[in-house]
């Protein structure tokens, strides 16, 4: 590793030994409550499971035009876009596979059920209200796709009265963007918020050795609406993502002309929440999402495809709260279809579930459990569990315990892959598998103008059973046969004093294919983010430092990636109540780095934009 890069380790770690001797003075703060990790709204003290709560205001704060940009700050989180905007982006929670964390929107499955995953390329940040993060397994809770943990996207309400947000920006590589927004809610209770947006930019080449720029245009309309239903309600949300983006590839990667993506992603729900008694609430949620990419190549015809996912999904669940003990019962069922007429593809498979969890919180601690047993048409049945300690030997402090199983069944191309020339599916593959544990500590007060926060995690956690495509005969196909272990350290922190504040995280990580003792493609051992910023007056101002350590883009030790970090610049100027400034520079030291190997990221880049509120 370079100097210099240690150089910033070295004074990372100083400031954490700063921020930790304020402890001292510690109080604990009031949280938000938080959904993920117990699937009913819960105190983030009593959680054991390792939590990560994305705020609208620092959502704001940070200008992050995607999802996957709010990730890229987060700790034990791994992030790959192959060739900037729009571009496929995998995420990596703990170095588990990116088809190892399940996506949430409002409670809804979305990503693809014929590559088994979710591509984060086109996830706006328009219409989120907050962002929770669910590290470890969460299989007994979720089912399959859970294994390494859960992203929920939570999109926004309308609030009392009605309000009307407008914003623009502009900057480098020809990028234009533009949101509004109505919401509200009226003196019925009927509440509604209704967001469009769009993004257009030239781009770079996707391959970092390209000449030609390729471009990516985004279009979201989402919008929900909250109806009161005697003492309950319904909620009813649509939400629908069009992207165009252009592509390289080839052997070795260069430019592609007239090599087109086109991406469609929708979703739409309906719940109804309803409490039968003081003590017991029940929920019945339907809902689909549909994920779509259309590959478009005049040239080479191998390019063209045409893929598309339905998810329909019916979850009805029962909470029962007896003040220090709660229960929650649920059945859980979903059909996953991918169809492609390229491929000559058309399967689905089914998924049933029932699933339980008890909670019990006697103030000093708090205990958790939950098991879950699946149902697969198309593979062997599942059952998983999970058990966690929350424990409060002081005001303030929190050490937690939590060991649970995940699974991951297989996706529809590792079962069904129509018989070609170069592959083939096998109908016969068993679910992937996980076992592991998390342990933590920490404490957070809030004291007259003092806020301070500091965590630590390590965790622990097996795979078996892995699928891996090989060749066979100059044929690929999957089979059962990888192992990996991911272990690693977690440190974050947090200070807010007047008007500044730092938030600083740390992650070592040593994940390892244990068949071959080789690292696990596109994980840093070492990554980290810090944050310093401050509101003064009506101008806040925040610089984000991004530290990432070398690492192999590719299975085997293949394609090493050098370490880097580079620094990003926010301003927020509000003029008045109705109008604000924002401004900021990515990349600001024009640093030159891989997050795939092959692909190009963007230079520095600059952006200006106002907002008008009404």
């Amino acid at each position: 590793m370079k100097t210099k890069h240690i150089k910033y380790i070295a004074w990372f770690g100083v400031a954490l030994s700063q921020m930790a001797g304020l402890h001292a003075y510690a109080e604990e703060s009031l949280s938000p409550l938080v959904v993920t990790a117990g699937r009913v709204a819960e105190d983030p003290a009593r959680v054991s499971s390792d939590i990560t709560v994305i705020t609208r205001e620092e959502i704001t704060q940070s200008q992050a035009t995607s999802v996957g940009d709010l990730l890229r700050a987060q700790s034990g989180i791994d992030v790959a876009a192959a060739g900037g905007p729009g571009k496929a982006t995998s995420v990596f929670i703990r170095g588990g596979n990116s088809g190892h964390t399940l996506v949430l929107i409002d409670g809804v499955r979305v990503g693809s059920a014929t590559l088994g995953s979710f591509n984060w390329g086109n996830l706006s940040t328009a219409d989120v209200e907050r962002v929770e993060i669910v590290r470890g397994a969460q299989s007994s809770l979720y089912g399959a796709d859970a294994m390494g943990g859960v992203i929920q996207i939570f999109t926004r309400q309308g609030k009392k009265g009605t309000q009307i947000r407008v914003h623009t920006e502009v900057g480098y590589y020809g990028t234009s963007s533009g949101v509004v927004s109505v919401s509200g809610k009226t003196e019925s209770d009927v509440s509604y918020a209704l967001t469009a947006n769009g993004l257009r930019t030239d781009g770079i080449s996707a391959a970092a050795s390209g000449k030609e720029n390729d471009p990516y245009r985004q279009s979201t309309i989402s919008g929900q609406i909250v109806l009161p239903v005697g003492n309950g309600e319904l909620q009813l949300i649509a939400r629908n993502v069009d992207g165009k983006t252009s592509l390289d590839g080839g052997f070795p990667l260069g430019d592609v002309l007239n090599y087109t993506n086109d991406t469609k992603q929708t979703v739409s729900s309906v719940k109804l929440t309803y409490p039968i008694s003081d003590m017991i609430e029940s929920s019945l949620q339907v809902s689909r999402s549909t994920d779509e990419v259309v590959g478009h190549d005049p040239v080479t015809k191998t390019n063209n495809s045409d893929f598309r996912t339905t998810i329909d999904q019916l979850t009805w669940q029962n909470h029962i709260d007896l003040d220090a003990i709660s229960f929650l019962a649920g059945l859980d069922m979903y059909s996953s279809k991918g169809v492609s007429q390229s491929s000559k593809l058309n399967n689905q498979i089914r998924q049933t579930a029932g699933f339980a969890v008890a909670n019990w919180d006697a103030g000093l601690v708090s205990l958790n459990g939950s098991m879950r047993y699946d149902n697969n048409s198309a593979s062997s049945n599942k059952t998983t569990y999970k058990t966690g300690l929350a424990f409060h030997p002081i005001k303030g402090l929190k050490i937690s315990g939590n060991y649970g199983t995940g699974f991951k069944a297989p996706s529809i191309n590792d079962l069904y892959f129509p018989k070609s020339t170069w592959s083939v599916g096998n109908p016969n593959l068993k679910p992937e598998s996980s076992k592991g544990w998390d342990a933590g500590v920490s404490y957070q007060y809030d004291q007259s103008d003092m806020k301070m926060a500091i965590g630590l995690t390590w965790f622990n956690q097996t795979y078996k059973d892995l699928i891996v495509w090989k060749s066979v005969g100059g044929v690929f196909k999957p089979s059962n046969v990888g192992k990996a272990r991911t272990q690693g350290l977690e440190l974050s922190a947090s200070v807010a004093y007047g008007p500044s504040y730092l938030r600083a995280n740390w992650t070592y990580l040593d994940a390892k294919d244990t068949t071959t003792g080789k690292l696990l493609a596109r994980r840093a051992k070492e990554s980290g983010n810090v944050t310093v910023g401050s509101t003064i007056s009506d101008l806040n101002t925040e610089v984000t430092w991004h530290l990432v350590g070398p690492r192999f883009s590719t299975a085997g030790n293949k394609k090493p990636m050098q370490g880097y970090h580079k620094a990003d610049v926010r301003l927020n100027y509000a003029i008045n109540k109705q109008w604000e400034l924002t401004a900021r520079v990515d990349n600001l030291e024009n640093k030159k780095y891989e997050e795939v190997s092959g692909y190009g990221v963007l230079g520095r880049a600059w952006y200006a934009g106002v907002s008008a509120a009404f």
